[in-house]
């Protein structure tokens, strides 16, 4: 089957991403300094929020509105990533993300995996289920947390991503790291947002068009500059004031450099999608610094 064949299939299907709107990754605190050389005892929980999205899914549109709310009402907590299907955006981390976490089923759209963490034997929950396991997350005392030092030159990015931990952990952990591009603006069939509320009076989306020519998508993943599932991070390390430091280098040709963020979060390992979750995220605006928080 073509890859247009695929484009029109999907768009019977739904989606979450973003509406054309002010709301984006909030900022990093950081100014392109230094990170704090000691690892802090406490840090701030940070919550996941990787969506499945593409511009050919209609019920999209609702999914943006559910997503909104929770950025609206967390900015500093909720980190979304929105991972695009059967579109010009679509990245081979839509295909690795099903295969690990899906058992072997492709997720509904819209659908999205808060810090990877499953609630009665369910990973990727529907839109009406975000909220509640998101409030679940958002409350956690972490045992680690991260900084980033990220610097632009050009085409190419570099990620200096530290991993912290207030506690000693059984198991093993990996770190993964994300290149975010906000505000992409496309045109055409694989840009073009489907909207099946076009005609629902009363809701956000209505009577926006279907499609929504020109939309802005959010969050939209580029790469994982990091192996897909994350790159180990040593046990040794794993105990009350350890530290692990990675550091990446990429390009970012093709990009808008001014709407791009790295974002990077630390997970345990499990021997089933339903084992392993999330333990703390975090995100800079590439070319500045996110210290410990």
């Amino acid at each position: 089957m073509t890859r247009k064949l695929l484009f029109i299939a999907a768009a019977l299907s739904i989606v979450a991403c973003s509406k054309d709107d002010t709301t984006s990754l909030s900022a990093s605190t950081g100014n392109g300094g230094s990170i704090n050389s000691t690892v802090p005892a406490t840090f701030t929980q940070k919550v996941l929020i990787e969506t499945f999205t593409g511009a050919g899914q209609p019920q999209c549109t609702d999914g943006f509105v559910k997503l909104d709310n929770i950025l609206s009402a967390n900015s500093t907590k909720a980190i979304p990533v929105a991972i695009h299907y059967s579109d010009a955006m679509e990245i081979n981390q839509y295909t690795t993300l099903q295969s690990a976490f899906s058992n072997g089923a492709a997720p509904q759209f819209p659908s999205a995996m808060i810090n990877r963490t499953a609630s009665l034997g369910m990973l990727i929950f529907n839109r009406t289920q975000w909220q509640s396991n998101f409030d679940v997350n958002k409350v956690k005392a972490p045992s680690c947390g991260l900084s980033i030092k990220s610097t632009i030159n050009g085409s190419q990015g570099t990620a200096e991503i530290h991993c912290g931990f207030n506690t000693s952990l059984t198991g093993s952990y990996t770190l993964t790291t994300y290149l975010v591009e906000d505000n992409i603006i496309g045109s055409g069939s694989f840009y073009d947002q489907r909207n099946g509320y076009n005609t629902t009076g009363g809701h956000p989306y209505y009577n926006l068009g279907d499609p929504i020519l020109n939309f802005n998508h959010k969050y939209v993943l580029r790469k994982a500059v990091s192996a897909e599932l994350g790159d180990a991070i040593n046990s040794t390390n794993i105990k009350a004031g350890g530290e692990e430091i990675k550091n990446y280098t990429f390009s970012t040709a093709g990009m808008n450099s001014a709407n791009l963020y790295v974002v990077a979060f630390i997970s345990k390992n499990g021997s089933s999608s339903i084992d392993k979750f999330v333990l703390n995220a975090q995100k800079v605006k590439i070319g500045n610094t996110q210290n410990w928080d």
